[in-house]
């Protein structure tokens, strides 16, 4: 493909003139470069011809219980505006699901409500704008900004801002111990490709993250470090008045991360399907992603004035909002029971993703999809 061949030699250009980037910098020519970059490219990246699913392709139940943890958000905030703020909509099926079972479900929520999507590629914007004509939604319920390293060009609300699959494709630069020293892994270039040099860390951030969370690598361990999740939120809180912040990722804590963390770290690309650790391969054309590191989150937003609501698996999250319950009225249709199992399941995406609420200027919100399990009435 010729313009896919132009962008590998601008990012060769790019690394023969530094002599060597970091891994971090790779990553986010590789994903966000304005014109091939993965993200902003003309490419279908979500469902049967894209690269991976997500659980809003997986079925629409998802979308309607995300609808009504907002509407719950909404309520404990004692009613009026209501903006939601969606971080990279893909094809926009969440927010098409949101919108459609708020207009249905909840009238007086849907007039006091505003949803913002955060989406920086042309093709999806258009994808999102037909999506949601096909509901009917109008002009003045859904607008699109963009979101950049200054943070975001719209005014402060009160909401909740969501995201879904976002924050594991933010840049992460590589680590390892090589011979009992602190490496980090930068990318070069020579006549017979793309090729990987251990040498000092970019920066002292690097350091002090390691120090801070008490993560120590045994000799050849690899490790991600996601410097932008932290710079993402503090943006986040500088835009939120008031409400709620709805992370849903696959990931874990420090410790579940270094427990299960092999000796390669988490990095991983998609492509058609398929899962492979070629990153240099396919430069714009397949997602690169990494594992949260919820523990950073949770700190990160703390510094930044967000305060902990909860942390939970997404089967824990996804069974206290009723998924059983609404599985039930499906009239036992068997596909639809296996696609919808996938999303609550441990073996499908039931525990590998991890859902974390964070609130501001809210005194000690009760939100019913972090009650005991042992609470419920089936």
């Amino acid at each position: 493909m010729p313009c896919m061949q132009l962008f590998r030699d601008s990012i060769i250009e790019e690394v023969n003139k530094k002599g060597k980037i970091t891994f971090a910098e790779f990553m986010k020519m590789a994903l966000y470069h304005p014109k091939y970059g993965y993200y902003n490219s003309y490419r279908e990246r979500v469902g049967r011809f894209g690269d991976f699913y997500t659980s809003p392709t997986v079925h629409r139940i998802f979308g309607e219980l995300i609808a009504k943890q907002l509407e719950e958000m909404w309520r404990i905030m004692g009613g009026g505006l209501f903006t939601v703020v969606e971080m990279g909509a893909n094809k926009g099926w969440l927010c098409h699901d949101i919108i459609q079972n708020i207009m249905k479900e909840y009238p007086e929520f849907y007039a006091n409500f505003h949803y913002i999507i955060v989406e920086s590629n042309p093709y999806a914007r258009g994808k999102q704008r037909l999506l949601l004509e096909s509901i009917h939604v109008t002009d003045e319920k859904v607008s699109w900004h963009t979101y950049s390293e200054d943070g975001f060009p719209f005014d402060r609300i009160q909401g909740c801002f969501l995201s879904n699959e976002f924050v594991d494709a933010l840049p992460v630069h590589r680590l390892k111990v090589k011979n009992k020293v602190l490496k980090e892994i930068y990318v070069s270039y020579n006549d017979t490709g793309f090729f990987e040099i251990d040498d000092e860390a970019s920066t002292e951030a690097l350091k002090r993250y390691l120090d801070t969370y008490q993560i120590y690598l045994k000799e050849g361990q690899g490790y991600e470090v996601n410097l932008g999740a932290a710079e993402w939120l503090r943006h986040v809180s500088e835009k939120l008045q008031k409400g709620f912040v709805l992370t849903i990722d696959y990931g874990d804590t420090i410790d579940g991360l270094y427990r299960e963390n092999g000796s390669d770290g988490t990095l991983r690309c998609f492509y058609k399907h398929t899962v492979n650790r070629d990153f240099y391969e396919r430069p714009g054309e397949q997602d690169i992603t990494a594992h949260v590191d919820f523990t950073n989150l949770m700190n990160a937003g703390k510094s930044a004035g967000l305060e902990v609501t909860g942390f939970t698996k997404q089967s824990h999250y996804l069974i206290a909002l009723g998924i059983l319950k609404r599985l039930n009225n499906t009239n036992k249709d068997i596909e639809t029971i296996l696609k919808v199992k996938n999303l609550f399941h441990p073996e499908g995406m039931g525990n590998v993703f991890k859902v974390l609420i964070q609130h501001k200027n809210i005194e000690r919100p009760q939100l019913s999809s972090l009650r005991p399990l042992s609470s419920l009435t089936m």
